[in-house]
Protein backbone atom coordinates (compact mmCIF):
# COMPACT_ATOMS: atom_id res chain seq x y z
CA UNK A 1 0.00 0.00 0.00
CA UNK A 2 1.36 3.67 -0.53
CA UNK A 3 0.42 4.63 3.21
CA UNK A 4 2.88 1.36 4.10
CA UNK A 5 5.73 3.03 1.87
CA UNK A 6 5.28 6.23 3.09
CA UNK A 7 5.51 5.36 6.62
CA UNK A 8 8.67 3.60 5.89
CA UNK A 9 9.92 6.91 4.66
CA UNK A 10 8.70 9.11 7.39
CA UNK A 11 11.28 10.31 10.66
CA UNK A 12 9.05 8.79 13.99
CA UNK A 13 12.29 9.13 16.11
CA UNK A 14 13.24 12.68 14.83
CA UNK A 15 10.82 14.70 16.73
CA UNK A 16 12.61 16.20 19.80
CA UNK A 17 11.33 14.90 23.55
CA UNK A 18 9.15 16.87 24.75
CA UNK A 19 10.04 18.85 28.28
CA UNK A 20 8.17 18.62 31.24
CA UNK A 21 7.97 22.46 32.59
CA UNK A 22 5.42 24.44 31.65
CA UNK A 23 7.64 27.40 30.67
CA UNK A 24 8.98 25.07 28.51
CA UNK A 25 6.09 23.74 26.87
CA UNK A 26 4.92 27.21 26.25
CA UNK A 27 7.97 28.16 24.28
CA UNK A 28 7.47 25.05 22.32
CA UNK A 29 3.82 26.05 21.07
CA UNK A 30 4.62 29.37 20.24
CA UNK A 31 7.79 27.54 17.61
CA UNK A 32 5.47 25.97 16.59
CA UNK A 33 2.53 27.43 15.86
CA UNK A 34 5.45 30.85 14.12
CA UNK A 35 6.83 28.43 12.37
CA UNK A 36 3.96 26.43 10.67
CA UNK A 37 1.55 29.46 10.39
CA UNK A 38 2.04 29.57 6.32
CA UNK A 39 0.60 25.91 6.69
CA UNK A 40 -2.24 27.11 8.57
CA UNK A 41 -3.09 29.99 6.22
CA UNK A 42 -3.83 27.80 3.64
CA UNK A 43 -6.03 25.67 6.08
CA UNK A 44 -8.92 28.43 5.89
CA UNK A 45 -10.46 31.49 3.45
CA UNK A 46 -8.75 34.51 3.19
CA UNK A 47 -8.38 36.45 6.08
CA UNK A 48 -8.57 34.98 9.90
CA UNK A 49 -7.14 31.56 9.44
CA UNK A 50 -9.57 28.42 11.25
CA UNK A 51 -6.33 26.27 12.96
CA UNK A 52 -8.52 23.64 13.22
CA UNK A 53 -10.74 20.81 12.35
CA UNK A 54 -14.26 21.12 10.82
CA UNK A 55 -17.70 20.14 11.77
CA UNK A 56 -19.21 18.26 8.73
CA UNK A 57 -23.22 17.58 8.33
CA UNK A 58 -25.89 16.58 5.85
CA UNK A 59 -25.81 20.45 5.15
CA UNK A 60 -22.20 20.97 4.59
CA UNK A 61 -20.69 20.76 1.20
CA UNK A 62 -17.16 22.25 1.50
CA UNK A 63 -14.37 22.69 4.15
CA UNK A 64 -14.43 26.21 4.46
CA UNK A 65 -18.05 25.42 5.86
CA UNK A 66 -17.29 23.22 7.87
CA UNK A 67 -14.88 25.20 9.75
CA UNK A 68 -17.51 27.75 10.28
CA UNK A 69 -19.72 25.46 11.33
CA UNK A 70 -17.30 24.39 14.33
CA UNK A 71 -17.79 28.33 15.57
CA UNK A 72 -21.58 28.06 15.33
CA UNK A 73 -21.94 24.81 16.74
CA UNK A 74 -20.51 25.23 19.69
CA UNK A 75 -21.94 28.84 20.18
CA UNK A 76 -25.34 27.43 19.84
CA UNK A 77 -24.36 24.66 22.44
CA UNK A 78 -23.38 27.35 24.68
CA UNK A 79 -26.11 29.91 24.14
CA UNK A 80 -24.01 33.04 23.62
CA UNK A 81 -26.40 35.73 23.61
CA UNK A 82 -25.95 39.83 23.39
CA UNK A 83 -23.61 41.30 26.36
CA UNK A 84 -22.28 38.62 27.13
CA UNK A 85 -18.09 38.49 27.44
CA UNK A 86 -16.54 35.34 26.59
CA UNK A 87 -12.62 34.71 26.84
CA UNK A 88 -11.05 32.72 23.75
CA UNK A 89 -8.55 30.58 25.30
CA UNK A 90 -5.73 30.22 23.06
CA UNK A 91 -7.51 32.33 19.97
CA UNK A 92 -4.39 31.87 17.18
CA UNK A 93 -4.98 34.29 15.23
CA UNK A 94 -8.44 35.31 16.06
CA UNK A 95 -10.80 33.84 13.95
CA UNK A 96 -13.62 32.41 16.34
CA UNK A 97 -12.88 35.72 18.44
CA UNK A 98 -13.96 37.98 15.15
CA UNK A 99 -16.47 35.40 13.96
CA UNK A 100 -18.11 35.72 17.78
CA UNK A 101 -18.00 39.20 17.13
CA UNK A 102 -19.26 39.54 13.85
CA UNK A 103 -22.58 37.66 14.58
CA UNK A 104 -23.33 38.67 18.58
CA UNK A 105 -23.38 41.84 19.90
CA UNK A 106 -20.92 40.67 22.44
CA UNK A 107 -17.12 41.34 24.07
CA UNK A 108 -13.94 38.81 23.18
CA UNK A 109 -10.66 38.70 24.91
CA UNK A 110 -8.52 36.44 22.93
CA UNK A 111 -5.48 35.62 24.24
CA UNK A 112 -2.60 33.63 22.83
CA UNK A 113 1.66 33.11 23.52
CA UNK A 114 2.45 33.91 20.23
CA UNK A 115 3.36 37.91 19.43
CA UNK A 116 3.16 36.67 15.61
CA UNK A 117 -0.27 35.23 16.50
CA UNK A 118 -1.04 38.29 18.57
CA UNK A 119 0.05 40.88 15.56
CA UNK A 120 -1.85 39.09 13.06
CA UNK A 121 -5.30 38.78 14.80
CA UNK A 122 -5.15 42.32 15.36
CA UNK A 123 -4.70 42.75 11.83
CA UNK A 124 -7.69 40.64 11.03
CA UNK A 125 -9.73 42.11 13.35
CA UNK A 126 -9.33 46.02 12.05
CA UNK A 127 -10.43 44.15 8.55
CA UNK A 128 -13.20 42.78 9.97
CA UNK A 129 -13.89 45.97 11.74
CA UNK A 130 -14.74 44.77 15.24
CA UNK A 131 -11.86 45.96 17.46
CA UNK A 132 -14.51 47.73 19.11
CA UNK A 133 -15.55 44.42 20.56
CA UNK A 134 -12.22 42.36 20.29
CA UNK A 135 -9.28 42.70 22.09
CA UNK A 136 -6.49 40.14 22.03
CA UNK A 137 -3.09 39.67 24.98
CA UNK A 138 -0.22 38.00 24.68
CA UNK A 139 -0.04 35.38 27.59
CA UNK A 140 -0.76 31.75 29.43
CA UNK A 141 -4.92 31.16 29.74
CA UNK A 142 -3.47 28.66 32.31
CA UNK A 143 -2.35 31.35 34.87
CA UNK A 144 -3.88 34.81 33.93
CA UNK A 145 -3.57 38.05 35.22
CA UNK A 146 -7.93 38.43 34.98
CA UNK A 147 -9.99 39.42 38.05
CA UNK A 148 -11.74 36.63 39.69
CA UNK A 149 -15.68 36.25 37.80
CA UNK A 150 -14.63 38.21 34.58
CA UNK A 151 -16.00 35.99 31.63
CA UNK A 152 -19.97 34.61 30.98
CA UNK A 153 -17.93 32.22 28.31
CA UNK A 154 -14.72 30.34 28.51
CA UNK A 155 -14.25 29.33 24.65
CA UNK A 156 -11.52 27.01 23.85
CA UNK A 157 -11.19 25.15 20.74
CA UNK A 158 -7.93 22.40 20.03
CA UNK A 159 -5.92 24.33 22.90
CA UNK A 160 -6.44 22.60 25.93
CA UNK A 161 -5.00 19.47 24.29
CA UNK A 162 -1.74 21.84 24.30
CA UNK A 163 -1.76 21.68 28.62
CA UNK A 164 0.62 19.51 30.24
CA UNK A 165 -1.98 19.84 34.18
CA UNK A 166 -5.34 19.58 32.41
CA UNK A 167 -6.53 20.40 35.66
CA UNK A 168 -4.37 24.21 35.25
CA UNK A 169 -6.75 25.20 32.61
CA UNK A 170 -9.99 23.96 34.58
CA UNK A 171 -8.75 25.71 37.96
CA UNK A 172 -8.33 29.15 36.30
CA UNK A 173 -11.46 28.50 33.65
CA UNK A 174 -13.48 28.47 36.98
CA UNK A 175 -11.98 31.45 39.15
CA UNK A 176 -12.47 33.99 36.09
CA UNK A 177 -15.73 32.58 35.00
CA UNK A 178 -18.78 34.24 36.81
CA UNK A 179 -21.08 32.28 38.81
CA UNK A 180 -23.46 30.28 36.52
CA UNK A 181 -20.71 31.29 33.76
CA UNK A 182 -20.01 28.43 31.04
CA UNK A 183 -17.02 26.67 29.57
CA UNK A 184 -17.32 25.15 26.35
CA UNK A 185 -14.64 23.48 24.85
CA UNK A 186 -13.71 21.23 21.52
CA UNK A 187 -10.63 18.89 21.57
CA UNK A 188 -9.70 15.37 21.48
CA UNK A 189 -9.53 12.85 24.03
CA UNK A 190 -7.81 9.47 24.65
CA UNK A 191 -10.18 6.70 23.23
CA UNK A 192 -8.97 3.52 24.35
CA UNK A 193 -8.20 2.16 28.26
CA UNK A 194 -5.32 0.70 27.46
CA UNK A 195 -2.73 1.40 24.27
CA UNK A 196 -0.65 -1.60 22.82
CA UNK A 197 2.63 -0.46 21.44
CA UNK A 198 1.95 0.29 18.17
CA UNK A 199 -1.38 2.41 18.91
CA UNK A 200 1.09 4.41 21.62
CA UNK A 201 4.02 4.62 18.54
CA UNK A 202 0.90 6.35 16.75
CA UNK A 203 -0.19 8.37 18.99
CA UNK A 204 3.37 9.73 20.07
CA UNK A 205 3.67 10.57 15.98
CA UNK A 206 1.58 12.55 15.88
CA UNK A 207 0.40 14.79 19.09
CA UNK A 208 4.34 15.23 20.13
CA UNK A 209 5.04 15.87 16.31
CA UNK A 210 2.33 18.60 16.70
CA UNK A 211 3.05 19.75 20.25
CA UNK A 212 0.73 18.27 22.35
CA UNK A 213 2.22 17.16 25.51
CA UNK A 214 -0.38 14.56 26.09
CA UNK A 215 -3.98 13.47 25.67
CA UNK A 216 -6.51 12.57 28.72
CA UNK A 217 -9.87 10.17 28.41
CA UNK A 218 -13.04 11.84 28.77
CA UNK A 219 -13.34 10.32 32.56
CA UNK A 220 -10.50 11.61 33.45
CA UNK A 221 -11.41 14.99 32.48
CA UNK A 222 -14.84 14.80 33.70
CA UNK A 223 -12.92 13.93 37.04
CA UNK A 224 -11.12 17.00 37.14
CA UNK A 225 -14.15 19.14 36.36
CA UNK A 226 -16.13 17.42 39.25
CA UNK A 227 -13.13 18.11 41.55
CA UNK A 228 -13.05 21.52 41.01
CA UNK A 229 -17.05 21.84 41.64
CA UNK A 230 -18.13 22.07 37.87
CA UNK A 231 -21.80 21.25 37.48
CA UNK A 232 -24.13 20.27 34.33
CA UNK A 233 -20.92 18.71 32.94
CA UNK A 234 -21.75 17.24 29.14
CA UNK A 235 -19.62 15.46 26.39
CA UNK A 236 -20.96 15.14 23.18
CA UNK A 237 -18.77 12.91 20.70
CA UNK A 238 -18.76 14.78 17.34
CA UNK A 239 -16.06 12.43 16.13
CA UNK A 240 -17.94 11.32 12.74
CA UNK A 241 -18.45 14.97 12.02
CA UNK A 242 -14.68 15.80 12.17
CA UNK A 243 -13.71 12.39 10.14
CA UNK A 244 -13.54 14.79 6.94
CA UNK A 245 -11.44 17.22 8.02
CA UNK A 246 -8.96 14.60 9.17
CA UNK A 247 -8.92 12.74 6.29
CA UNK A 248 -8.34 16.21 4.77
CA UNK A 249 -5.32 17.06 6.84
CA UNK A 250 -3.95 13.46 5.79
CA UNK A 251 -4.68 14.17 2.79
CA UNK A 252 -2.60 17.59 2.40
CA UNK A 253 0.19 15.90 4.46
CA UNK A 254 0.71 12.89 1.97
CA UNK A 255 0.94 15.86 -0.38
CA UNK A 256 2.96 17.74 1.27
CA UNK A 257 5.42 15.66 2.89
CA UNK A 258 7.76 15.17 -0.78
CA UNK A 259 7.30 18.89 -1.33
CA UNK A 260 8.96 19.88 2.12
CA UNK A 261 11.58 16.97 2.25
CA UNK A 262 12.36 18.13 -1.35
CA UNK A 263 12.55 21.61 0.06
CA UNK A 264 14.62 20.85 2.93
CA UNK A 265 12.30 22.16 5.37
CA UNK A 266 13.04 22.64 9.02
CA UNK A 267 12.54 19.96 11.66
CA UNK A 268 9.00 21.71 13.09
CA UNK A 269 7.86 22.31 9.65
CA UNK A 270 8.66 18.51 8.73
CA UNK A 271 7.16 17.08 12.12
CA UNK A 272 4.15 18.81 11.31
CA UNK A 273 3.83 17.34 8.47
CA UNK A 274 4.14 14.10 9.40
CA UNK A 275 1.86 14.42 12.09
CA UNK A 276 -0.65 15.69 9.90
CA UNK A 277 -0.55 12.31 8.56
CA UNK A 278 -0.21 10.33 11.96
CA UNK A 279 -3.68 12.23 13.11
CA UNK A 280 -5.46 10.29 10.68
CA UNK A 281 -3.91 7.20 11.15
CA UNK A 282 -4.84 6.73 14.87
CA UNK A 283 -8.14 8.12 14.63
CA UNK A 284 -8.66 5.35 12.03
CA UNK A 285 -7.38 2.44 14.48
CA UNK A 286 -9.56 4.05 17.46
CA UNK A 287 -7.06 5.37 19.45
CA UNK A 288 -8.71 9.01 20.06
CA UNK A 289 -12.13 10.83 19.76
CA UNK A 290 -12.91 14.10 19.32
CA UNK A 291 -15.58 15.83 21.74
CA UNK A 292 -17.40 18.96 22.21
CA UNK A 293 -17.09 20.05 26.14
CA UNK A 294 -19.86 22.04 28.22
CA UNK A 295 -19.58 22.54 31.67
CA UNK A 296 -21.26 25.41 34.55
CA UNK A 297 -19.56 26.97 36.98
Amino acid sequence: MIIDRILKRLTPKKFEKLKETEIDQLQRIKEYYEECHSSFQHWGEEGPYNMHYGFWDENTYSHIQSLINTNRVLAERVKVISGDKILDAGCGMGASAIWLAKHYNVEVIGITISELEYKKAQIFAKAAGVLDKVKFYIGDFTNTNFNDESFDIIWGIESVCHIINKKDFIKEARRILKNNGKLIISDGFIKKDNLNKLDEWLLDNWIKRWRVPNLVKVSDFQKYLEETRFKNVKFIDITKNILPSSREIFKRGILGWPVYKLKRKNLIQMNHVEGCIFQYLALKRGIWIYEILYAEK
